[in-house]
Order: structure tokens, then C-alpha cells, then sequence
């Protein structure tokens, strides 16, 4: 679900939330990320409710963030149904915006839904405050924690060869593995990685990918004790 959900539930089709950091505050261990957020495909004049869905929680204990949340001619999340003067504001600096305030550990995801009160209307985003990856020559690998001490990771490619077989390996504590991952026509892939060894309560998985077009590589530390905003 949560690779569905990351790909975009598509309710109506196309449909996605987008973030965009307004700031962070705080020292290490204690930084909050502020977002404003905007809508493709919602509807103005419809209210929605936005959700939050962090892992480690089930689905069906979705924090609510707002009750009320409306969108102004560019997407924009407001608290009310926007005026005229905010019909076409990208942004607004008189508390009438919907923000997102999060702290988060390294590689978590914190997912969104935006939802009329049918479910008929159910836009997804993702947002990661903190992510892990690594980029080159196009190529990104991102790595997103699956639960919250690392025992599953979701690894994402983009901008690699369209419709190919990627090889990925895999290492942690000596332990190594090699996986294939099949690209799409957008040369989009995704990998469910497992790095806990037996026996073994903590420690980082590597992973790198390298191609005649590319070379990425990333570290993932795992394990409760790991799990811990920055």
C-alpha cells in the first residue's frame, strides 16, 4: 500500500499532492520542517479533509491535520473557501494557508491524503523531509524506511533506461545480495529491500546501482536505535 500510495491513488486520475518547505526551526534532534501544500486535481469550492498516515501506524489511524481544507484557483490548501483576492495567490501570508509542520528521521516518509468525506476524491502525496539518495549523470536512487526500525526498505529508481534490468546489491554487515529491478517506460523502478541479518540489532544497508549510464549508491541505517528525528 504504501508503494501504491507513493505512486499516487489517482482519484481522479492524475491527481497528486506537492510540497513546498516554507522553513525549519530547531537544533539537531528537534528540527521542524514546515510545508505549504498544493493539490493537482482538487476542486474549488469542495471541502476535503486532509489525513496523515506515518509508518509504523495502521491505515485505519490516519491522523486528521484538517477537518476543513479548501483549494484556490493554483492548488493552494486554504482553511476557508478563498475570496476573490485569493483566488489566484500562490502563496499567502495571512494565516489562511493549510501547512504541514513535521519532524521526521532520515528516509522517513510521511504520507498525505486529501479526501472529500465520500472517499470519492483521494489524493495522495508523499513527503520526506529528510531523504536519502543519491544522484548522477540523471539517475536517482531514493531510499524510504518501510517501517520504522529499517526492517524493510523501499528503493526507488528514476531516469534510468526505460523498460531494463537494473542490478542492485545489497549490503549489511558483511552480508551482500544482488536483486533485479525491471524499469518502466518512464524508467521507473522500485525495490523492497530486508537488511536485518540474523542476530543482528542495528547497522546500515548499503546499496548501489551501477550502469554504463550511471552510478548511484546510498546508506540506510536501520534499527530502533536509528529511528530518531535530526
Amino acid at each position: 500500500m504504501q508503494i501504491v500510495w507513493d505512486q499516487g491513488l489517482d482519484l481522479p486520475p492524475g491527481s497528486r499532492l506537492r510540497f513546498v518547505k516554507i522553513d525549519e526551526t530547531g537544533a539537531a534532534g528537534a528540527r521542524m520542517f514546515r510545508y505549504r501544500v498544493y493539490a493537482q486535481g482538487a476542486e474549488q469550492g469542495t471541502q476535503y479533509l486532509l489525513g496523515m498516515w506515518r509508518i509504523g501506524a495502521d491505515l485505519d489511524d490516519i491522523e486528521v491535520v484538517s477537518e476543513s481544507a479548501f483549494v484556490n484557483r493554483r492548488g493552494l490548501l486554504l482553511n476557508n473557501p478563498p475570496n476573490p483576492a485569493q483566488l489566484d495567490a500562490e502563496t499567502l501570508d495571512d494565516g489562511s494557508e493549510v501547512e504541514v509542520a513535521v519532524k521526521a528521521a532520515k528516509g522517513e516518509p510521511i504520507r498525505f491524503v486529501l479526501r472529500t468525506a465520500d472517499s470519492k476524491t483521494m489524493i495522495a502525496g508523499t513527503l520526506v523531509p529528510a531523504p536519502i539518495e543519491s544522484l548522477d549523470r540523471g539517475c536517482r536512487l531514493s531510499a524510504l524506511l518501510a517501517d520504522p526500525e529499517g526492517n524493510s526498505v523501499l528503493l526507488y529508481l528514476d531516469g534510468f533506461s526505460p523498460n531494463s534490468v537494473v542490478a542492485a546489491r545489497g549490503a549489511s554487515h558483511g552480508v551482500t545480495d544482488e536483486e533485479k529491478i525491471y524499469t518502466d517506460a518512464r524508467g521507473h523502478g522500485v525495490l523492497v529491500e530486508t537488511p536485518h541479518p540474523k542476530g543482528i540489532g542495528s547497522g546500515t544497508l548499503t546499496e548501489s546501482i551501477q550502469t554504463p549510464k550511471c552510478t548511484v549508491k546510498v546508506d540506510v541505517p536501520w534499527g530502533a536505535d536509528n529511528f530518531h528525528p535530526i
